[in-house]
């Protein structure tokens, strides 16, 4: 009799997000290694949802395990994207993985990315709603 282990290859990501302070829905995206970040054609999942203040929970199931990083942005007018000002600056708010934020220049892969290891696994991300002054 022959007995072989079944190792998991694939588990759930619960992504939190705190600093919710508008209305409008958000939209939460995977991308794996690739190109730019973020870069529509490494996308590996997107939920959109409705949130309100304070904190939203997103569950991404049956994500195969590796290295992402991860996108949000908050569409307060509801044109399905994210609205940047001068200098491609987000006048929405938005966040990355690894609680990047933004200083001089847009957020690399290198900087967002995260280990994906181990079904229920969970991360936390504050939104950014300004990046000039308060949060």
């Amino acid at each position: 009799m022959t007995t072989a282990f079944r190792s998991e290859t694939k588990g759930s990501l619960v992504v939190s997000l705190s600093n919710i302070t508008q209305t409008g829905k958000i939209n939460v995206a995977i991308y794996r290694e690739g190109g730019d970040f973020p870069d529509d054609k490494f996308l590996v999942k997107t939920q959109t949802g409705d949130c309100k203040s304070g904190v939203c929970t997103f569950k991404f199931q049956d994500l195969p395990f590796g290295e992402y990083a991860i996108a949000i942005y908050q569409d307060e007018d509801g044109n399905g994207k994210l609205n940047t000002g001068t200098f491609g600056v987000p006048t929405e708010p938005f966040a990355f993985s690894n609680n990047f934020k933004p200083r001089w220049g847009g957020p690399s892969f290198e900087k967002c990315s995260f280990k994906f290891q181990q079904d229920k696994q969970s991360i936390s991300i504050t939104m950014i709603n300004s990046l000039f002054g308060g949060d």
